[in-house]
């Protein structure tokens, strides 16, 4: 088995170091897969696009884009990459950095957090990776903690209640799916009020961005796959007017639905 440092299998195509701070992108092949292997430190991976199944004690994970993986130091898991390939965004946090009570909870344990915000997070990441100005490091640290904080938040599971679990699992499952906070109360055997507040304090946004945010997410592998119209790919996320899903996309990730494609299959041809 191989033992890997602060390092990934492959060339990073951007390769930053920060504060202690090592951040790099990487591509994979299509039908490409890595051996089993651990990382003598722990990192965050957050798979930027295309798709891979991961391989660890005997579970098979589907990695899809916006799906960020939490590994542990000396994690093993091996990997198997769609025919489309994969890019991800690792992480490695500085020895000072990984010491504090959030990150030291987030790294403790192997996670896979779907994070809705993480399109736009990452959108703001790699801007900075590519940019030169002398703000560039600090714009892109920002980006990062703020990625990590969300991270820290939604990995807290042993102060989240089994309900609140229930609801994520329940919105995440099928985002399509037109469900009213009386649903969702009956769901998690709590009052609908108390739904939307405890929510709020735990997910940072209302159950409705939320869903949208995952609206997008569904929207963000089509537009990067898929031949279809910008029409038709926000009809297929939930929303009838188009105007409407280009400043909800926009404001999720902080580009317009042209511009992402555009950049997809940029990537995709490099």
């Amino acid at each position: 088995m191989q033992h890997l440092g602060r390092a990934n299998y492959g060339s990073p195509q951007q390769l930053r170091s920060i504060g202690g701070m090592l951040v790099s992108t990487t591509r994979y092949a299509g039908d490409d897969s890595l051996p089993l292997h651990e990382h003598d430190e722990a990192y965050l991976c957050l798979v930027a696009d295309g798709a891979y199944v991961q391989q660890a004690s005997g579970r098979d994970t589907a990695c899809e884009t916006g799906l960020l993986l939490v590994h542990p130091e000396g994690h093993r898991h091996a990997n198997r990459f769609s025919p489309q390939g994969a890019r991800c965004l690792s992480i490695f946090p500085s020895h000072e950095f990984a010491t504090g009570e959030g990150m030291q909870r987030l790294l403790s344990d192997h996670r896979a957090l779907a994070l809705p915000e993480a399109p736009r997070l990452l959108a703001r990441i790699e801007r900075e990776l590519a940019a030169t100005d002398d703000a560039a490091p600090l714009a892109l640290q920002s980006a990062i903690f703020e990625l990590i904080a969300l991270a820290c938040r939604n990995g807290k599971d042993e102060h989240q209640p089994a309900w609140l679990t229930r609801v994520l699992e329940r919105l995440q499952d099928d985002p399509l799916a037109n469900l009213s906070l009386q649903e969702l109360g009956a769901l998690a055997g709590v009052h609908p009020a108390h739904l939307a507040r405890r929510f709020q304090q735990a997910q940072g946004m209302s159950v409705g961005d939320y869903r949208r945010a995952l609206r997008i997410r569904l929207a963000c592998r089509t537009l990067a796959e898929e031949e279809s119209s910008i029409a038709d790919v926000a009809i297929a996320a939930g929303f009838t007017d188009q105007s409407h899903f280009a400043r909800v996309f926009k404001r999720v990730t902080g580009e317009t639905p042209r511009d992402f494609r555009q950049k997809s299959l940029l990537k995709a041809s490099a």
